[in-house]
């Protein structure tokens, strides 16, 4: 493997492989959810260990015409988990305590509204924050948490929560293999030199 430059293909493809392998050993640690139905692509979201314990896992299901949601299953609590994420789609690296205080703070604020959206056929009250900016590259859409543990997180833009139907996913392979295609096609497309 190479150091400081570009890995060659077959290199990063067996690092995708050895992320696959890894997210499968740990895939019945945590119950993953999808949108009931969903027409698109699907492949992981955001998947995070602590010491070698599975902490959070995503599922991320976008159409072909730019609605997009994101359901993170979250070991504990959901809420420093988004506040994360919202620091992180705030863009701003607080550059002092004070700053970091109000950036946490703001972070940290109550939701402005509450939502129903059905998890396995069963209505669920979910904290909702309806206008939030989800990243650079992610522009603008809404964040929703089920504060239990384990917790439910979802990111979604262009999705209703309201007809929101949340199901059990049993096999992770379409999201697997979704994920290496889009990783391979970035790759691709990024060029040989």
């Amino acid at each position: 493997m190479r150091y400081g430059g570009r890995l060659n293909r077959i290199e990063f493809t067996a690092l995708i492989d050895q992320q696959a392998n890894r997210i499968r050993g740990s895939v019945t640690t945590l119950p993953l959810y999808g949108p009931a139905g969903w027409p698109g692509p699907c492949r992981l979201g955001a998947w995070g260990w602590e010491d070698d314990r599975l902490i959070h896992a995503g599922l991320h299901f976008e159409a072909a015409d730019g609605p997009w949601v994101e359901v993170i299953t979250t070991a504990g609590p959901p809420m420093p988990q988004l506040i994360d994420l919202r620091m992180a789609a705030a863009g701003e690296r607080p550059g002092d305590r004070r700053a970091l205080e109000r950036a946490l703070d703001a972070a940290s604020s109550p939701a402005g509204e509450r939502v129903t959206i059905t998890v396995d056929g069963v209505p669920r009250e979910f904290s909702r924050w309806p206008d939030e900016p989800l990243g650079e590259d992610r522009g603008r859409g809404w964040l929703a948490i089920l504060d239990e543990v384990p917790g439910l997180l979802l990111r979604a833009s262009g999705v209703d929560p309201h007809g929101l139907r949340l199901d059990r996913v049993q096999d992770i392979e379409p999201h697997l293999t979704g994920t290496r295609a889009h990783l391979l096609a970035g790759y691709d497309a990024y060029g040989t030199g």
